[in-house]
């Protein structure tokens, strides 16, 4: 069954607090780009530690930031949402490695949040990629890759679980 696209705009004002409600413990909004079709949230990390990946350390000191991402995310008041953000390299005291933070809400190579990757397999589910692609503006590969990976996760899941029959 296709998706419906709404083009109206909506008369919402936009909170950006609202939209990530989610993260809103970790994340700060510190900018907000809002166009007809489009809004950009600039958003910093309120996490003051990250663990070093090589001896599991925590660390505080910052090295340096990386170039700021451009990620997808979920809708925000009928516009295609954009998180704007800036990885931080942390320094470990310790094994003297630096790293870059690694994130809850996203993976560390992906272009999209994970809950706008769950919100595409779960559009996936009942209807065709083809018609998700049209819906969320995004490449037919793309969503056909999000589908897959989310699917594999999924069955992965499944069999580690006991089954509830």
């Amino acid at each position: 069954m296709p998706i419906g696209k709404d083009r109206e705009l909506s008369s919402l004002p936009i909170h950006p607090d609202d939209h990530v409600l989610a993260m809103q413990f970790f994340l700060n909004v510190v900018g907000l780009v809002s166009q007809l079709e489009t809004a950009i949230l600039e958003i910093k990390s309120r996490l003051e530690v990250a663990i070093c990946p090589t001896c599991q350390t925590p660390s505080t000191t910052i090295h340096d930031y990386d170039e700021p991402r451009l990620v997808r995310d979920l809708s925000l008041s009928g516009r295609k949402s954009y998180l704007r953000y800036h990885s931080r390299r942390f320094e470990c005291a310790v094994c003297q490695q630096s790293f870059t933070e690694r994130v809850e809400w996203l993976n560390f190579d992906s272009s999209y949040t994970k809950r706008f990757e769950e919100h595409v397999y779960q559009l996936c589910r009942k209807s065709t990629v083809q018609d998700v692609s049209a819906f969320l503006e995004l490449g037919y590969d793309a969503v056909e890759g999000i589908f897959q990976r989310w699917a594999k996760k999924r069955r992965r899941r499944a069999r580690r679980s006991p089954s509830a029959s």
